[in-house]
């Protein structure tokens, strides 16, 4: 979080003023705190304005930018994919966690696309360590089996 500064004189407060919200216009959801500061004919208002820095163009474009897996995987890998986001999500809501620290969209994926269910198949994904493997291998080893009709 970053603070700007600004000064609204009492007597001529437009030029101050413009600036002010043109300022809260390019950075929604600011907080503002205001003091009024008595000195007669100089008396003015100190606002502090604290914000959180707009991203740069290419970083919006990127968040923007998201991944349809039934483009990617082929209509069979996109149902195990379905179904393991699935369990991923109810663990989520299960655990009050965002569903991505289980495993990401793009670790899904992978899974979906394995040729072997074995933790060290898992290990091999980019992003899943140990601890995510000590957490959830197991459950997602068995949802990758039984998705392939074999029994955990």
């Amino acid at each position: 979080m970053q603070q700007k500064f600004f000064v609204i004189y009492a007597l001529n407060p437009n030029e101050g003023s413009e600036k002010l919200n043109a300022f809260l216009a390019q950075h929604a959801g600011s907080r503002v705190e205001r003091q009024f500061v008595a000195d007669g004919a100089n008396s003015y208002w100190s606002i502090v304005v604290s914000y959180i820095p707009n991203k740069t163009p290419e970083a919006k474009s990127r968040a923007k930018r998201t991944v349809d897996y039934r483009d990617h995987l082929s209509p069979e890998h996109f149902a195990i994919y379905a179904r393991l986001r699935t369990l991923r999500n109810k663990l989520a809501e299960e655990q009050g966690s965002p569903a991505y620290a289980i495993f990401t969209n793009e670790q899904l994926a992978a899974m979906a696309q394995l040729s072997e269910y074995s933790l060290d198949s898992l290990a091999a994904i980019e992003g899943i360590g140990e601890k995510r493997l000590n957490l959830y291998g197991d459950v997602f080893l068995a949802e990758l089996r039984q998705s392939h009709g074999e029994h955990p």
